[in-house]
């Protein structure tokens, strides 16, 4: 017992003559624990509150687009649902496209919206367009329901005006669409009364388009059902959507944060585990004399090694705590985009348990390295209670774990950076399957999509500001493969040379006989380069031949590209991709075009409209991990400055009886704690670009978006952020070897400790 008391009594005084490095302990595991109950929180947060939200609104499990829907139509739609015991409910539900120009809400104009904006009645038997409350609204004459995403980006509120050509409408309140709610899908329903439906309609300067919905008994097969609702023949002009897929898209903007705050947590706790263990084998190191004595009064090792073991779970009790709470915490401003989106999620003891087993599996994995560590007191013979050892040299250690924790550190802010930078450049376009153009021109909100785009042409060839164009026109075909599957397919036709993709295989079709496949395509439809693909349209067949792979993450990531104008098939849509010379007054040019019928925006604020949510949330991230990686840098830092001080004290001691002043000798080790940390900053620099450009890409291609590659900000990327780390690392360090001072020329007189 006198044994047990005296080892209790060891760590206790070790905890409080060592505050620095308990604190140290019980920091690394307090943030390792919020990072992972954070991605638990955020995860389970954003997925209940995506699946609440489709449950109430109760989503079609499968729905195609289609224009210009005739009576015939609709009675083979009826027979098809009929025939097909799967189906549980369908319906019809019209969207009245309205022109962009002459849309405005709140007063600004919306004319440069990437979105397809439209009219829509409510649901009559699923597919209920809900309000902030998650409840079905009563929709009066002369009121409408805006989209929940355009309260924020137009800074609107109930009250205010929607006006479109002579038509005013007040703005009621504010919708929640759980098919249409992210900007990555193309179209935003505005929900109205029957009445105002039809009095616009008759304005004219719009297109009807309808979404045939249909909703299956669970455990029926979507891709199946799809494949089945392909081959009848029915109505298929446009994009066909499932529910899957609806969940995918919505939960991808939020997601891509949850993701980077993910791969922060694993790198924190690697770096928990790599300091905890160092500060350990340091303090068994110092501790060999009495754990040796310990050993001669007859304290076995498993005894020794069981009281260590309670201090730091101790420490690990206290940071899992803490942990939690700073999560909890930090939980709703994160989650507030998606709280305003798809409401709250059902429930919070699931997510609260989930989060809990996430925080004990991190601090399990820290106490089962700290357990391991511990069995080097077995290698400690009682005659070190006998024999004073040397002191082993930890110098060279301490520096190379600032070095590693620098280049984690720099790689954990680099990597949310470099992807920002990538998804906000124009350059991001080439993964949505479009070229790198200047200027985007798209033809969709009009009946006659042909006529409007053939005066576009027309004009853009007389133009002197032009410097070049091309015509893309997207067909809807049905695509049959050798097996006898038949699936629709989006078809782009056009000179794809003018403004080319990035291919990850093959080329760009060049010949008429030639098509090219978005990746999601590729692999769902089991095709690669060289392969068949045979293409039924307008009750013609033609046989192509696959000559490439290319990203796309647009249009769930399913779409096609073959050369040709496209003249001899029905339109769905048409975009014209368009770069100026540089005298061009562009503002104004993109205005003269507005007013011919086509909705122009500049390359930059369409994948920035387009990935809007995305971008905010990545920012976001790219905030929490480096706060994170400038706390962890700066802790580090002078936690190992003042264990190589105090390390080196007798040195310090007797320069200074030789008559180095302490000034000398904080220069002497800043430099010696800067030179790891500058290193480090490099190589987290070089591995944040190479590796996390692997990372990224793994996440972007289960959308399509093969080929990655990130596009460096010099500036943010190369200079401020390992500026800011570096300065965090040397005021760190600089308050680290501030001990110096107190170190007397003196001491060294007793002789080395």
């Amino acid at each position: 017992m006198k044994g047990k008391a005296m080892i209790k009594k060891l760590i206790g005084n070790d905890i409080k003559q060592n505050k620095l490095s308990a604190g140290t302990a019980v920091f690394f595991m307090t943030i390792s624990s919020m990072l992972f109950a954070l991605t638990v929180l955020l995860l389970s947060g954003l997925l209940g509150a995506v699946d609440s939200l489709m449950d109430l609104a109760q989503v079609p499990d499968y729905m195609q687009m289609h224009s210009g829907l005739e009576g015939m139509e609709e009675e083979e739609i009826s027979r098809f649902a009929q025939e097909h015991k799967e189906v549980k409910e369908w319906q019809i539900s019209p969207f009245l496209n309205l022109d962009n120009s002459r849309l405005r809400l709140g007063g600004i104009s919306l004319g440069d919206s990437t979105q397809d904006n439209g009219l829509a009645m409510q649901g009559e038997k699923f597919d209920y367009l809900l309000d902030m409350e998650n409840k079905i609204p009563e929709v009066k004459q002369g009121e409408v329901y805006v989209p929940a995403g355009y309260r924020s980006r137009y800074n609107l509120q109930a009250g205010d005006m929607m006006i479109f050509g002579n038509e005013t409408l007040v703005i009621a309140g504010f919708l929640r669409d759980a098919q249409m709610n992210s900007m990555m899908a193309s179209s935003k329903r505005f929900l109205v009364n029957k009445t105002d439906y039809g009095k616009i309609r008759r304005l004219g300067n719009t297109q009807e388009e309808y979404l045939i919905e249909f909703l299956l008994y669970e455990g029926t097969d979507i891709s199946a059902f799809s494949t089945a609702y392909g081959e009848a023949g029915l109505a298929a002009n446009g994009p066909a959507v499932t529910r899957p897929l609806i969940r995918q898209i919505s939960a991808l903007s939020d997601g891509t944060m949850i993701f980077i705050i993910f791969l922060v947590s694993v790198g924190v706790l690697l770096i928990s585990i790599l300091c905890i263990r160092f500060m350990l084998l340091l303090q068994m190191e110092r501790d060999r004399q009495e754990v040796g004595m310990l050993k001669i009064l007859g304290i076995g090792k498993g005894e020794i090694r069981r009281i260590y073991f309670a201090k730091y779970l101790l420490f690990s009790v206290c940071g899992a705590g803490a942990g939690l709470f700073a999560a909890f915490l930090l939980k709703a401003p994160l989650e507030k985009q998606t709280r305003e989106l798809y409401g709250a999620a059902p429930g919070g003891i699931g997510a609260a348990l989930l989060s809990l087993t996430a925080v004990l599996v991190g601090e399990g994995i820290i106490l089962l390295f700290v357990r391991g560590s511990l069995k080097k007191t077995a290698q400690i013979s009682p005659l070190e209670a006998l024999i004073l050892t040397q002191e082993k040299k930890t110098g060279k250690g301490q520096s190379l774990l600032i070095g590693l924790v620098a280049a984690a550190c720099t790689f954990m802010a680099v990597l949310p950076q470099n992807l920002y930078n990538t998804m906000a450049a124009p350059g991001f376009i080439t993964y949505m399957g479009v070229g790198e153009s200047e200027l985007r021109m798209d033809v969709r909100q009009t009946e006659d999509i042909d006529k409007v785009t053939k005066e576009l042409v027309d004009a853009l060839k007389k133009d002197g500001q032009v410097e070049k164009f091309s015509v893309l026109r997207t067909m809807s075909c049905m695509a049959v493969l050798e097996n006898g599957r038949r699936s629709n397919l989006m078809v782009e036709a056009g000179d794809h040379s003018i403004f080319p993709v990035s291919f990850q295989e093959g080329t760009l079709p060049m010949e008429e006989n030639e098509i090219a496949l978005s990746s999601m395509n590729g692999e769902e439809l089991g095709l690669s380069v060289g392969d068949k693909l045979c293409l039924w349209h307008q009750g013609r067949e033609k046989v192509y031949t696959v000559c490439g792979i290319y990203s796309d993450i647009t249009n769930g990531g399913k779409t096609a590209k073959v050369y040709g104008t496209g003249d001899e098939s029905p339109v769905v849509w048409s975009v014209l991709c368009v770069s100026l010379k540089e005298s061009a007054a562009k503002e104004q040019w993109m205005e003269r075009y507005r007013q011919m019928g086509a909705d122009v925006t500049d390359i930059g604020d369409y994948v920035k409209n387009t990935y809007g949510q995305m971008l905010e949330q990545t920012q976001l991230a790219s905030r929490v991990s480096a706060g994170a990686a400038l706390s962890v840098i700066g802790v580090v830092t002078m936690l190992f400055i003042r264990l190589i001080v105090e390390k080196n004290r007798y040195l310090i001691s007797l320069h200074k009886a030789l008559g180095f002043t302490a000034m000398d000798m904080k220069r002497v080790y800043f430099g010696k704690g800067m030179l790891p940390a500058v290193i480090g900053v490099a190589a987290g620099l070089l591995t944040g670009t190479m590796w996390g450009e692997d990372l990224c890409g793994i996440m972007l291609k289960l959308f399509g978006g093969d080929g990655f590659r990130f596009v460096i900000d010099p500036v943010k990327s190369l200079l401020m952020t390992p500026a800011c780390i570096l300065i965090t690392a040397a005021a760190a360090v600089w308050i680290g070897v501030s001990e110096i001072k107190n170190v007397k020329a003196w001491e060294c007189c007793g002789g080395k400790e």
